[in-house]
């Protein structure tokens, strides 16, 4: 289970003979991080929300009858001051959760979005553009070799500028500039931008039409700059009604979409790069397959990896 600011999502995965086969793959929009900006805190709607997903969550797990499971909380978890109040409610249904550091966030996101690669492309840059946070890493391979998390997410943005009344794009960039600038010329070797994540995927189903999620045709889908500050315009020039009626668009990330295409757009420009690829495994294909390996005690293969769809 992968328990972000915007999303919570569950995968599982039968294994037999070092081969896996995922038995399902499930997510619920609960928006931990609303009002988290403003308080510090989790809201109690926020946590009722977020509970009523991992008791969902728990009749899958019955379902499939899983024998051991692990569930991760990412920057919202950080920063939420009563954070801990929430994890001794999920506890109480069975579900104990990890808070990871951001560098464990990252490892896992890179692994994930590694695994879905048809070629080797390094350097790359592997982007996880979350609710709360992104996470900006160069890699060699499935290694990082430098990286950054910035305090941006297309949640965290979007209420930032709603307050203030700032422009997304020039809100984004000032804050990859002052980010980034130290690590600017070290990530201008990369070949590549890789990103994973919700507004990373819904980029490529808004773009592809999709009237129903499908993560065969998400996977290694490329979206130029010019794309994608298009699609930006087109998005941010309707009303979150008229979003919501959007093919490939779920309508709890209305909102927050154009936030997220944003800080995708705003770094791309900052790198001097001309264009995106999208993937559709980050975290939960990472931590899935982390799991895997650790329980099963076998290395999951990037031939076998690109098999496993979420």
């Amino acid at each position: 289970m992968d328990l972000g600011s915007q999303t919570f999502r569950i995968a599982g995965a039968e294994v037999t003979h070092s081969e896996a086969k995922v038995l399902f793959s499930l997510r619920e929009n609960v928006r931990m991080g609303a009002s988290l900006m403003q308080t510090g805190k989790f809201s109690e709607e926020a946590m009722r929300r977020g509970i009523s997903a991992l008791k969902y969550f728990m009749t899958v797990v019955a379902e499939y009858e899983i024998g051991s499971f692990m569930a991760i909380g990412t920057a919202a978890f950080r920063k939420a001051s009563n954070a801990t109040t929430f994890l001794a409610m999920a506890k109480d249904i069975g579900i104990p959760i990890e808070i990871i550091s951001s560098e464990q966030e990252a490892s896992l996101a890179v692994k994930g979005a590694y695994l879905t690669l048809e070629h080797d492309i390094s350097p790359w840059i592997m982007v996880d553009c979350g609710g709360g946070s992104t996470e900006i890493e160069l890699c060699f391979r499935n290694k990082i070799q430098a990286g950054i998390s910035l305090d941006l997410g297309a949640v965290s943005l979007t209420d930032a500028c709603l307050r203030s009344g700032r422009d997304l794009r020039l809100a984004a960039s000032k804050k990859i500039q002052q980010g980034i600038s130290d690590l600017k010329e070290t990530l201008s070797v990369a070949k590549a931008i890789v990103a994973t994540g919700g507004t990373a995927t819904t980029i490529a189903s808004v773009a592809l039409g999709l009237s129903q999620y499908d993560p065969s045709k998400v996977r290694g889908f490329e979206i130029s700059f010019d794309e994608l500050e298009t699609l930006y315009e087109k998005i941010s020039a309707l009303d979150i009604k008229s979003r919501k009626k959007l093919k490939g668009l779920e309508a709890e990330r209305a909102d927050i979409f154009p936030a997220g295409i944003a800080i995708l757009l705003e770094l791309i420009r900052y790198l001097g790069l001309s264009k995106l690829i999208i993937s559709d495994g980050g975290i939960l294909l990472g931590l899935l397959t982390a799991f895997m390996e650790k329980e099963c005690n076998f290395y999951v293969e990037s031939s076998s990896a690109r098999g496993l769809y979420l």
